[in-house]
């Protein structure tokens, strides 16, 4: 048996290389969430979004890390991405699988997922101070796919758009494809953050 049947048993051979595009898409339809938080952290600064409040728990709702600068730019610089990567597809192959859409559904589209990764994380930072987890703490598994999965969900309010790249069919190869790579792509990235001095801490 070929190999990337042991993987996704239902491909037959002719359909595979259709099934195995579904991961280099699923990544690419992806990259606005994937830029959504290294963004938030260069636009980030100024007012955080919790007016700096603490729970009776005596710790801070979300943090002096989540502002409403970053949620703004990182929000905006996803749907501006989106809206350049399907550009070329919308001038030379409008109906090409790799587009996000027309312009202004690549724009809302990216920008969903762009805000559902930062929500994400949002969350992400209020059960870490519901753990008495200082700003920067390591949380193994919630850092690498809390933005992920505020991704998705988010994403399910323009299921006409979301549903086939990410939940149907062959994307679904796609969605474990972005499961498995996003702790080493996060780690990679955070790393490349501190060296340039935007995080105080590697991961």
């Amino acid at each position: 048996m070929p190999p990337w049947q042991y993987l996704y048993p239902r491909i037959s051979p002719s359909a595979a290389p259709v099934a195995l595009e579904a991961i280099p898409q699923a990544l690419w339809f992806f990259l606005p969430a994937f830029i959504a938080n290294p963004m938030a952290v260069v636009f980030g600064g100024g007012p955080p979004i919790d007016l700096g409040r603490s729970l009776s728990d005596g710790q801070r709702i979300f943090g002096d890390g989540k502002t409403w600068r970053g949620l703004v730019g990182g929000t905006l610089a996803g749907a501006i991405l989106g809206l350049l990567l399907s550009l070329p597809f919308d001038l030379l192959a409008p109906s090409s699988s790799w587009s996000f859409g027309p312009p202004a559904v690549a724009f809302v589209a990216s920008a969903v997922l762009s805000l559902g990764a930062l929500l994400g994380d949002l969350v992400g930072a209020f059960v870490k101070r519901r753990m008495h987890l200082p700003r920067g703490a390591k949380a193994s598994g919630l850092d690498q796919y809390d933005f992920v999965v505020g991704a998705l969900l988010l994403s399910l309010a323009i299921p006409s758009w979301s549903v086939p790249r990410f939940f149907s069919g062959d994307a679904l190869l796609g969605l474990l494809a972005i499961i498995v790579i996003t702790p080493a792509l996060h780690r990679a990235v955070n790393l490349v953050g501190y060296r340039m001095g935007k995080k105080h801490e590697p991961w």
